[in-house]
């Protein structure tokens, strides 16, 4: 007995429908409608999304509600299948690099590890791709059941929807949870609205009687069925519509001649038991097998596969799947499975599974929910089937696999809480440990922390736990959270799992592998000492001669901590451990130990011999390449494209590099090469390109909510601000960055943000506001700070102008240049210029004049790509060539004074056409207005006249007026004109004016 039509819900419908109407303009949104079982929360989405459909948008719909506890991603992995099926789904290329992610998130593809952002992302893309015509629908229902790592991701989707063409509509009960928190949190943002729905009232439960029976006019129906009613539905409709059925099936409730229905029995079912006695009146009115199958079913969830159902009720399929088209029949039911879950049924509601399992006695549940769970263990050991793979005894029609090609161990963490039901607990605790490993493969590690966290705390409160189940549960955990970052509870869960493995008696190897994780754990913490504390005990378990496997995993944690510790020989002991481990990983077969062990030999040679460094990289790009690691693989080709940019400010590696991690969806790897892309184009004095390379890393931070991305990126920007000479700026970015780090130790905070940051930064911000006595004070910091860093990770770009400033000022000499500090500058591209120069005051001072000449000529070779360090030299180094006759300080220095001008550093400028005039050079007088050209213009050359010309050009003035304005000839206007074409390369009069444009609307 239902409604054709939506009764009670006017108000809440046109907000929904506003909605969507609003996404179709590009204005999406998400609403989450909330209310008890019952209260017709799918019924108005279901409306809402019908109505969206038949307009032309798209609609994807998708299910939390799952067997037990929720599945990782699975209602979002429905969703996806229901746009990816029919017409109008994406073309290829359409969603790009994110198409490979949304394999993964369906189970299509093998997992990699890619962030959960990447999936997030993924699913906007799609969203995007199909609702670019007519919009599209989002539905997820039952949010409430969702796990947390599809929490996150619709979290994200709530942030990013504003501005598209896709709206998100929500269902989940109203009771506290992370899904109401979630819901809650987004509205506060205003990047989402809530919708309570509250119990219909009488008049609208009155409506919704006569529309179930057939009428218009609630007066049609009989006076005593609407007291019923309203005494005990307390207005859900779904109560409404199975009261009415059982009033109907039980006979008081009868339809006579014509339309009209007559009372003519007792239609007491009991408060607020009633609906339970309707559904259950239905149940018993099914064959023995089929009252069973529901049974069994019921204690599984409000979905559940027919399969495990079937084996718990002792019935073959064929049976259990009769029996469930009786029970579709009598609205228990679904009428079946759909395509994106073949061998899974439903039950029409949840209080339809309640109703059963609440008659059950504790006994038979409890017998039912451990023979549920051996039933899944059963399965599982069967071993699942590959997806697509027949069974060879598999009917036509019949889906693959114990539940149609899903794995068995998503059941885990439903026979686990069956198991806790049936008594069971240190059971269900090794059953969630399956779970959370089944999770991290999955790239769910979210879900995979709460799913152990439980099995922890179901071991805490068992005192007969077997120490080896706890072990394993605390391995798994201790791992998982490794992979996370969060690190904080491993020390704790470190020490409770030895205790449990000493007082078991597991065999050294089991306790040594617990330490490994500790030390990888206190390497994501940089906490290095602590690290190698770990890994001493380890080697301590192992013996004199552990086995090689063991030997290489140690071998590579052991090499990060100590080349990051504070030991002097940390260099070459790192490299020793690498090379150990590199060798042993090799001989033995493990390809990711190799690859973690060429990463930190690399980072060991780097400080040494860039080509050797070189090399190792290219090895670790052939290593993940032939073993299929493609997160290896991109962090071998960001690396080569660091190189490029300490050797030769190149940026070709480090965008194919940024476009392998895009394609594959890596999109922490995209963020880093965009870091390393701003950097370079820095130095190049390519201030465009680096704003949009940290453009995109500031976006990429904001939306992935990744913390220690968006400080790198304020560390970027605070060496884009510092090559611009702007000091407040700088120093708000440096506030800010160390106000995020207060806490950390000295050496965590100078091996976060690097000396480019505080060195380079500082200092050549200093020389370009014309301050270097502040600039030899920052540089010496830097480099103090530099010689006590726990890392010697890269080149830092400041030591070459500090090398210089010292010897123009008498601080330094040939014992420096001749050292290996010389040999480590001459391999940077940006620091080799100084280097050079520093040779070259040296010989000037020596009375060597042609020598001093020469060699800074020579210096300048190869800088066209990083002028700013070019004219530096040229700058510092010319006040030295004044003093001692040498070289040409007056060409230098006024080429170094064009450059800082067309830049818009004036104070060096200055100073440059100061020591101009001290050597009687004629220096030209700047034009009043010059420093208003844009600085595109001014390196057109540009003139401050020709500039009027073309702001008064850009006004709609002709030749005539802009002679008159200016108190020129019209000749020479048009001569102007003229130049203006010829310098901005602008073929004809529309051209110049539409450019003139651009710059009065400040573009």
């Amino acid at each position: 007995m239902t409604s054709s039509a939506l009764v009670g819900r006017e108000p809440e419908r046109d907000l929904l429908t506003a909605a969507v109407a609003s996404a179709a303009e590009g204005r999406g949104s998400s609403v989450f409608v909330l209310g008890e079982p019952g209260i017709g929360k799918s019924r108005l989405v279901e409306e809402t999304a019908a109505a969206a459909m038949s307009s032309g948008f798209r609609v994807l719909r998708g299910r939390a509600a799952s067997a037990g506890r929720a599945v990782p991603l699975r209602p979002l992995a429905e969703a996806v299948f229901s746009g990816l099926r029919g017409e109008g789904a994406p073309e290829d290329g359409d969603l790009g690099p994110y198409e490979p992610l949304l394999s993964r998130l369906c189970g299509l593809a093998p997992q990699d590890g890619a962030p959960l952002v990447g999936y997030a992302e993924a699913v906007l893309r799609l969203l995007g791709a199909l609702g670019r015509s007519g919009g599209c629908v989002l539905v997820l229902e039952d949010l409430h059941d969702a796990d947390a790592d599809t929490l996150t991701i619709v979290d994200y989707l709530t942030d990013n929807l504003p501005g598209r063409r896709a709206v998100l509509l929500a269902t989940l009960r109203g009771g506290p949870g992370p899904a109401l928190d979630l819901a809650e949190a987004a509205a506060s943002r205003r990047t989402a609205r809530t919708l309570r729905l509250a119990g219909l009232g009488p008049a609208n439960t009155a409506e919704l009687a006569a529309r179930c029976l057939g009428h218009d006019d609630a007066g049609q129906v009989p006076e005593a069925v609407l007291d019923r009613l309203h005494a005990v539905s307390e207005g859900v409709p779904f109560v409404v519509e199975e009261l009415l059925t059982a009033m109907v099936d039980s006979g008081s409730l009868v339809r006579r001649r014509g339309d009209d229905w007559t009372v003519t029995g007792s239609l007491d079912a009991g408060v607020p038991a009633t609906v339970a006695a309707a559904v259950l009146q239905r149940v018993d009115r099914l064959e023995p097998p089929g009252v069973a199958l529901l049974e069994a079913a019921a204690v599984l969830g409000r979905r559940f596969p027919v399969d495990i159902a079937a084996r718990v009720a002792g019935i073959d399929r064929t049976t259990a799947l009769r029996q469930l088209r009786q029970a579709a029949h009598a609205h228990l039911v679904t009428d079946g499975a759909t395509a994106e879950e073949p061998g899974w049924h439903s039950f029409r509601h949840a209080l339809t599974a309640d109703a059963i399992t609440h008659r059950l006695l504790p006994a038979e549940r409890a017998a039912l929910c451990l023979a549920a769970a051996d039933a899944i263990e059963s399965a599982d050991a069967t071993g699942p089937l590959p997806r697509g793979a027949g069974r060879p005894d598999r009917r036509a029609g019949e889906p693959d696999g114990l539940i149609g090609g899903d794995p068995g161990d998503d059941l885990y963490r439903l026979a686990a809480e069956l198991c806790v039901a049936g008594g069971q607990r240190a059971r269900a605790a090794v059953l969630l440990t399956r779970a959370g490993r089944q999770a991290v493969l999955r790239g769910a590690l979210l879900t995979a922390v709460e799913l152990l966290d439980r099995g922890l705390e179901l071991t805490a409160d068992t005192a007969d736990a077997p120490p080896e189940a706890v072990a394993g549960l605390l391995e798994e955990l201790l791992g998982t959270l490794v992979l996370t970052g969060d690190v904080r509870r491993v020390p704790e869960l470190g020490d409770r799992l030895d205790r449990v493995l000493t007082v078991w008696g597991a065999p050294p190897a089991r306790r040594a592998a617990g330490f490994l994780i500790r030390a990888r754990a206190a390497a994501t913490a940089q906490q290095w000492e602590e690290g190698l504390t770990s890994v001493r005990r380890a080697r301590e378990l192992l013996g004199a001669e552990p086995d090689p496997a063991s030997r290489a995993a140690l071998d590579s944690v052991a090499a990060h901590l100590v080349l990051n510790s504070q030991r002097p020989d940390r260099l070459e002991s790192a490299r020793a451990l690498a090379e150990g481990a590199v060798a042993t990983a090799e001989a033995v077969g493990l390809p990711e130990v190799s690859c973690k062990a060429l990463n930190m030999l690399g980072y060991c040679l780097r400080p040494l011999d860039l080509a050797e460094t070189e090399k190792v990289f290219e090895r670790l790009v052939a290593t993940a390449d032939a073993h299929a690691l493609p997160v290896w693989r991109i962090r071998g080709l960001l690396e080569l494209g660091v190189l490029d940019r300490i050797r030769i400010t190149g940026t070709d590696r480090l965008l194919a590099a940024r476009r392998a991690a895009e394609e594959t969806g890596a999109v922490l790897m995209t963020a880093w090469a965009d870091m390393h892309l701003a950097q370079a184009h820095v130095l190049r004095d390519e201030q465009d390109q680096a704003l949009e390379a940290a453009g995109r890393l500031r976006t990429t931070a904001r939306r992935l909510r990744l913390g220690e991305v968006q400080l790198i990126g304020v560390g970027v920007d605070a060496i884009i601000v510092a090559s611009r000479g702007e000091r407040e700026k700088l120093q708000a970015a440096l506030h800010a960055m160390e106000s995020a780090l207060a806490g950390r130790s000295a050496g965590a905070l100078w091996g976060y943000a690097d000396t480019s940051v505080w060195g380079w930064a500082q200092g050549i911000c200093s020389l370009l506001r014309e301050e270097p006595d502040r600039a030899l004070a920052e540089f010496t910091e830097a480099d103090r700070a530099m010689r006590a860093l726990p890392s010697t990770r890269g080149v830092t770009g400041f030591l070459g102008p500090y090398l210089l400033l010292r010897t123009v000022r008498g601080a330094a000499g040939w014992a420096e240049l001749d050292g290996s500090v010389a040999d480590r500058l001459s391999q940077v591209h940006w620091d080799r210029p100084f280097a050079g120069w520093s040779r070259a005051v040296l010989l000037g001072r020596e009375g060597r004049a042609g020598e001093a000449a020469k060699v800074a000529e020579e210096a300048l070779a190869g800088t066209e790509a990083i002028p700013l360090a070019r004219h530096l030299c040229l700058r510092l180094g010319a006040s030295a060539a004044l003093a001692d006759g040498w070289g040409h300080p007056v060409e230098w220095l006024s080429a170094a004074e064009q450059f800082f001008h067309d830049r818009g550093t004036t104070r060096v400028a200055a100073a440059c056409r100061a020591l101009l005039r001290e050597a009687g050079s004629p220096v030209s007088r700047r034009r009043q207005g010059h420093d208003a050209i844009p600085q595109e213009l001014r390196r057109a050359g540009v003139t401050a006249r020709e500039y009027e010309v073309l702001r008064l050009l850009g006004r709609g003035l002709g030749n005539q007026e802009i002679a008159e304005h200016l108190f020129l000839s019209p000749r020479t206007v048009e001569k102007h004109l003229a130049s203006l074409r010829n310098r901005t390369d602008r073929s004809g009069r529309a051209a110049l004016i539409a450019l003139a444009r651009r710059y009065s609307d400040g573009q």
